[in-house]
């Protein structure tokens, strides 16, 4: 969670509420909201990075293409996201 704050802050980019991985990580049916004040998580931060708790339907709707994913190494330094996620997000909108 931290990291993707921090991430989010780097890149200036607004941050989605996170949906915790079930398969993999996260092996019960918590999600973020049933674990974390998410009010608070949003207020909080407020005045380092936009947090939204989800993608308005809306901007789904007007989407071309589903949200675009990747993977990305773990511990990875700023500069890659900068480098590679940053134009990645950028070509994407």
């Amino acid at each position: 969670i931290i990291d993707a704050v921090v991430v989010a802050r780097i890149l200036n980019a607004t941050l989605v509420v996170l949906e915790l991985d079930h398969h993999s990580f996260w092996k019960d049916d918590s999600d973020f909201v049933d674990i974390f004040d998410t009010e608070w998580f949003i207020n909080s931060l407020a005045k380092d990075v936009t947090i939204i708790k989800r993608v308005p339907d809306k901007v789904m709707r007007s989407m071309d293409r589903p949200p675009y994913t990747m993977r990305v190494p773990r511990k990875s330094p700023p500069e890659f996201y900068l480098d590679q996620v940053l134009p990645t997000l950028l070509r994407r909108r």
